[in-house]
């Protein structure tokens, strides 16, 4: 039979992500100290998108803060990694991550150079394109996404769902340097929709932790404008994480296609007045960013 899901989402205000993170994850309580003393394998995934732009990125400070909690109750090995669109070892040097194995059980992984197993994109006729997917992400047991809180010019957001997914996808490098992914991805905005969420439902995440003090509003997932929403968000439900985040920043979560299709699955909630609230009240820290300039295409979803 199928486990409840664990709706609970903690917010928490103020100036410092590292203990902000500490404080959420605490308030998860014995249900994130069980996942971590009963994980075989844990896989930190932040957004790496480019090495270029420090905004774009997880602040390796975030990272920190998880890694540090997870400490508490395991020595496990934590695997951290992306596959990067430019490279991500790169932007493993210029975030200054490598400080991050300085503890001695953490190693850092390039998905792009990473073992794979068969996923799929829709084309734009809907039918599936194969494409590679990472083996690590695909067998870890808990997965662990830290995102900063971005707009995105085809999805509407870039947060957990969309770096778990699209980040484990394994592409060659094309030979202006880069690893493309959105030829297989961006055929259509209810096509990549869709991909984010039944690809989603094949290989889940198990925590999500959104940093809104690192967020972009405009034309993310990189060119858009830094902005400090004050607030950092997890929740062992990345759905329902994904949806409060989206709605802090002034949208309505049924407005973003993965999102619906996922409720529509009953992976939600994403209406946050039906999550199990913990810690600062979402309401006094809503605020409404700048949406891309693609936004009224993108509800073309519908």
């Amino acid at each position: 039979m199928m486990q409840p899901r664990n709706n609970t989402i903690v917010l928490v205000a103020g100036v410092d992500r590292r203990e902000m993170i500490r404080q959420a994850l605490t308030a998860l309580g014995d249900a994130f100290i069980q996942k971590i003393k009963t994980a075989r394998q844990i896989f930190v995934h932040p957004n790496l998108v480019t090495s270029h732009r420090a905004a774009a990125t997880t602040d390796v400070e975030a990272v920190r803060g998880v890694v540090d909690h997870i400490a508490l109750y395991s020595d496990h090995k934590i695997l951290i990694g992306d596959a990067g669109y430019h490279d991500t070892k790169k932007a493993f040097a210029a975030f200054d991550y490598p400080s991050l194995t300085r503890s001695g059980n953490v190693e850092l992984v390039d998905l792009n150079e990473d073992e794979t197993i068969p996923s799929w994109a829709y084309s734009t006729d809907f039918k599936k394109r194969t494409i590679p997917f990472s083996k690590t992400v695909a067998e870890s047991d808990f997965n662990i996404v830290i995102v900063p809180a971005k707009m995105h010019s085809y999805t509407i957001v870039s947060l957990s769902l969309k770096t778990h997914v699209i980040g484990s996808q394994v592409v060659p490098r094309s030979p202006f340097g880069i690893y493309a992914r959105w030829p297989w991805n961006h055929t259509g905005y209810a096509q990549f929709h869709k991909t984010l969420a039944e690809v989603y439902v094949e290989h889940p995440a198990h925590l999500a932790v959104i940093d809104g003090t690192r967020a972009m509003e405009g034309n993310g997932p990189a060119s858009g404008e830094e902005v400090n929403l004050g607030w950092v968000l997890v929740s062992l439900n990345p759905v329902a994480a994904d949806a409060l985040a989206a709605w802090l920043m002034g949208l309505e979560p049924s407005d973003i296609g993965y999102l619906y299709y996922l409720n529509q699955r009953g992976m939600g909630p994403i209406d946050p007045a039906e999550a199990d609230m913990k810690g600062s009240n979402p309401t006094m820290l809503r605020r409404t960013l700048k949406r891309p300039d693609t936004y009224p295409a993108i509800l073309r979803w519908r």
